[in-house]
């Protein structure tokens, strides 16, 4: 897969990688991903917490389980 980035976002990822919060461009794209999934589950949590509801550690595993269906 090819990504192409805007010249500012190039610019910020040469930046972290430079000074070292990155080993390689994957990784900063991976970690991304990894806060985009980690955020999707807290809006899952919160919108039930606000609702009156709760889930337990299943629910939250089903949930997990789903979206890695999902997004493979």
């Amino acid at each position: 897969m090819n990504i192409t980035l805007r010249p500012d976002q190039e610019a910020w990822l040469k930046a972290e990688i430079a000074e070292g919060h990155f080993a390689t461009p994957e990784d900063a794209i991976s970690h991304a991903i990894d806060a985009a999934k980690r955020a999707a589950l807290r809006e899952m949590l919160d919108a039930s917490i606000a609702q009156g509801g709760d889930n337990s550690a299943d629910d939250v595993r089903r949930f997990l389980a789903e979206r890695r269906r999902k997004t493979g």
